[in-house]
């Protein structure tokens, strides 16, 4: 008997959801075969067999499981999987097993819940579900009076919202953070954006420049690209990787731009449209979003004037854009005249970053911006 374990599939998730079986319980797997589909809170991967055999699912769809856990076995013949599943069938299992197996799954928050409010497996029978998770017991306990809170809905927030949370839970717990952020004049890089997009494929606005004034730099500031590490030390990348922010109504993915600083503006327009893309369809892959060393968050709604992103865990810096605003400033025969400004925003770990290299950093982002990002591809 061959297990089939679940492997890690990403950093950021505690755990992952086995939502479908492809193959059919007691039929022959080939190595290299699709047998199962593990949604993370980022994406969905194809679980795939390392080996053959005759497969006996252990866990069922909709299942919440781990790295590591084993969600199936493979048998060398028909005769050993049928002799397995018959000691199953007549076995007389624990009481603790006989629980699990007389009834839907419960998560482990869940089954904690549901043992503080002395609630029975047999009470769960009427829900319908396979797998009853931490929301269903608190709803039972709703309609049953217990929390005193019968007048509230409960609101559960989805996978993808909670690896947000667990993110920026575990930034505020671990990363000291400052912040500070400049105005940015940017009707150059404006013009200079619809004369990319209008004489080139890609579309280019500011979003596009920024990361390739961003990928630039990090030869003249490494340490706002460089990764702590446990001695108090920081690892300096010889690359810039940006992590950039997407978020078209489905939750919030940064999806890393890698080689930044190797790419001209219309590469990363292109490589930009495809993250958004991908991210409507949801087809982002785990391995699109781990490597970033630098984030840039997109706030760059028309009424944002600023906004303070969250160093990732991990990182040291993080840029923020918010939106374009008009601002008066005196003309050359003393009327007023208007130009196009934004803020653009650095958090950074103060432990390795103070606020004069943090103003270095933002001010050469601005001149970069400033001569409308014809200085990073000249750099490339």
């Amino acid at each position: 008997m061959i297990d089939v374990e679940v492997p890690k599939l990403n950093n950021n998730d505690a755990g992952y959801v086995l939502t479908d079986w492809l193959v059919e319980e007691g039929r022959w797997v080939r190595p290299g075969d699709p047998i199962a589909v593990i949604e993370t809170s980022k994406t969905a991967e194809e679980l795939i067999s390392e080996q053959g055999g005759v497969l006996h699912q252990v866990v069922p769809e909709s299942a919440e499981c781990q790295g590591g856990d084993v969600v199936g076995h493979l048998f060398d013949s028909e005769e050993d999987h049928r002799r397995f599943t018959a000691e199953l069938d007549t076995g007389v299992p624990a009481p603790d097993e006989a629980e699990v197996t007389t009834g839907p799954v419960l998560t482990e928050p869940a089954r904690a819940l549901a043992e503080r409010h002395g609630i029975g497996l047999a009470e769960f029978g009427g829900l319908g579900r396979a797998v009853v998770r931490e929301s269903d017991v608190q709803r039972l306990l709703d309609e049953r009076g217990s929390t005193g809170e019968s007048d509230v809905d409960v609101h559960e927030p989805g996978r993808v919202q909670r690896a947000v949370a667990a993110a920026v839970t575990e930034s505020h717990r671990s990363i000291p953070a400052a912040f500070t952020a400049i105005a940015v004049p940017v009707d150059a890089a404006l013009a200079e954006a619809a004369r990319r997009s209008a004489s080139g494929d890609s579309w280019i606005g500011l979003p596009e420049l920024l990361v390739a004034v961003v990928g630039a730099l990090h030869r003249d500031f490494p340490i706002c690209y460089g990764h702590p590490l446990a001695d108090g030390t920081v690892a300096l990348p010889r690359g810039a990787h940006v992590g950039v922010t997407i978020d078209v109504g489905k939750g919030l993915k940064v999806p890393v731009v890698r080689d930044a600083h190797q790419r001209s503006v219309a590469e990363l327009a292109d490589v930009l449209m495809d993250f958004r893309i991908r991210a409507m369809r949801d087809t982002l892959r785990p391995a699109d979003l781990e490597g970033g060393n630098i984030l840039v968050s997109l706030n760059n709604e028309e009424d944002v004037l600023v906004a303070t992103p969250i160093v990732m865990p991990g990182q040291i810096c993080a840029l923020s854009l918010a939106g374009t605003r008009q601002e008066p400033v005196p003309g050359a025969d003393g009327t007023p005249a208007f130009r196009s400004v934004v803020h653009i925003g650095l958090a950074y770990d103060h432990r390795f970053v103070n606020g004069r290299e943090a103003i270095r950093f933002l001010r050469a982002v601005r001149a970069g911006l400033e001569t409308a990002g014809s200085d990073a591809d000249a750099a490339r």
